[in-house]
């Protein structure tokens, strides 16, 4: 009954397989290359290819992976995280003042249909009508300055 199996291949989908679900569960790209390498050592063995072969069908698609998956880490590190998310996606934006805003004290500013609590970033007072850039946002609260540079 197990007379006919090729047991090569059976290890190396063996490998594949545990590496792959070991992947799939932690989600690091560590067990990737291991999961790659082994199933292109199974085709390899499939193929019929010698054991020296099959060994550096292994190696070189192993490190090959280890290598495209640490130059992905990196580029996926070197981002930016999302800062366009929530009301930071308003930074840069204009809009007009509708409640005037008073020294440090917050007033109401209209983007598009939505109308936000705002403060100054200088301090300074800017009254109703004035049209306003987004600087930051602290909070539930968009941080402004005049557009304009008469005051």
């Amino acid at each position: 009954m197990l007379e006919g199996i090729d047991w090569g291949l059976v290890l190396w989908l063996l490998a594949g397989a545990i590496s792959g679900v070991g992947e799939l569960l932690t989600g690091s790209m560590f067990l990737l290359p291991f999961a790659a390498g082994a199933f292109v050592a199974a085709a390899a063995v499939a193929l019929g290819a010698n054991l020296f072969v099959t060994v550096m069908a292994f190696i070189v698609v192993t490190m090959g992976t280890l290598v495209w998956a640490v130059r992905y880490a990196k580029k996926i590190d070197s981002q930016p995280p999302a800062t366009r998310e929530g009301a930071n996606r308003y930074v840069g934006a204009s809009g007009v003042v509708t409640e005037g805003i008073v020294g440090r004290q917050s007033g109401r500013v209209r983007l598009g249909g939505e109308s936000w609590r705002a403060v100054s970033t200088s301090g300074d007072s800017i009254d109703a009508d004035e049209p306003i850039n987004v600087v930051e946002v602290r909070g539930n609260a968009l941080v402004v300055e005049r557009t304009s540079s008469d005051t």
